[in-house]
């Protein structure tokens, strides 16, 4: 019964990490890594890749009118190291794949697609591949100078770039608008976490505004007649978070948001987001 509760907790922790910020490719040995330690290549099945793709895709146009996901794969480096030397997929003749201990004869098999790693971690064309790829294909790494590490090491990290986002930039945002988005988020998030876990899925009725260029002060407001108010924010994951339910208890009629280009998503409380590892520092000296 211990084991069995520890497994389904590991399936609710992947659903909920890939929610905000991406997804770890060794987040979990047991679902990703089939060694548990990283070797100079390490693979993961590209069909969680693929079903989350389809699933984003399969929502109805209704739902992505106020937020919508901008797909934007990104290699992050908390280490201080370089990019990982090769990302590819991996699958054999019949479209099967093959694992690295199989034999010459089944390597011989093997059909190669290699992603594009622009220098600044971009992987523009992971998108288009990862989705004609078989959902029994791998995605791979070659990374030398990480390897012996843990399959859970997340010095390097891959972001698929799974937020949605609200697609207003213009500095202010209707209360109406604001619920909707939280409600279509959700809907959202739901199509990335397996069906087991669906019903944990945590109120998205938090607001999080991420500066495009570094902002040390925020200016955040609530629009309350013919004023704006400052509202009171706390940082977390390099921007700011807000609870909705202030700017109704005021009876604000929205957000205002000044100071440059922003991204705004609805987000679960930082508690609920520092409780699944959302926005969690990373690397070796993290905490």
């Amino acid at each position: 019964m211990v084991l069995r509760n520890m497994r389904f907790y590991r399936v609710k922790n992947i659903g909920f990490v890939a929610l905000i910020c991406g997804v770890s490719l060794t987040a979990n040995a047991d679902d990703f890594d089939r060694e548990g330690v990283r070797g100079d290549t390490y693979c993961f099945p590209a069909k969680f890749v693929v079903k989350t793709i389809e699933s984003l895709e399969d929502l109805s146009p209704e739902k992505k009118d106020v937020v919508s996901i901008t797909f934007t794969p990104q290699f992050k480096i908390y280490d201080g190291g370089g990019l990982p030397d090769r990302y590819f997929l991996r699958v054999n003749a019949e479209g099967s794949a093959v694992a690295d201990s199989q034999t010459e004869n089944s390597q011989a098999q093997k059909s190669e697609t290699d992603f594009t790693i622009l220098s600044d971690g971009r992987v523009p064309d992971f998108i288009e591949k990862s989705k004609s790829a078989n959902k029994d294909a791998d995605v791979c790494i070659t990374d030398r100078a990480r390897a012996g590490l843990d399959a859970d090491d997340e010095s390097l990290y891959f972001e698929m770039g799974l937020t949605p986002y609200f697609k207003n930039h213009s500095g202010f945002h209707t209360l109406s608008e604001l619920k909707e988005g939280a409600k279509d988020g959700k809907s959202h998030y739901k199509k990335m976490i397996p069906a087991v876990a669906r019903m944990f899925m945590p109120s998205t009725d938090h607001l999080h505004i991420r500066y495009r260029q570094i902002m040390e002060t925020p200016l955040i407001l609530a629009r309350i007649g013919d004023k704006d108010v400052p509202l009171e924010t706390r940082p977390y994951n390099e921007g700011f978070v807000i609870d909705r339910q202030t700017l109704e208890d005021l009876d604000a009629q929205g957000l205002v948001i000044k100071g440059g280009a922003y991204d705004l998503s609805p987000v679960p409380s930082i508690a609920t987001m520092k409780k699944y590892g959302i926005g969690k520092p990373r690397g070796p000296d993290a905490e």
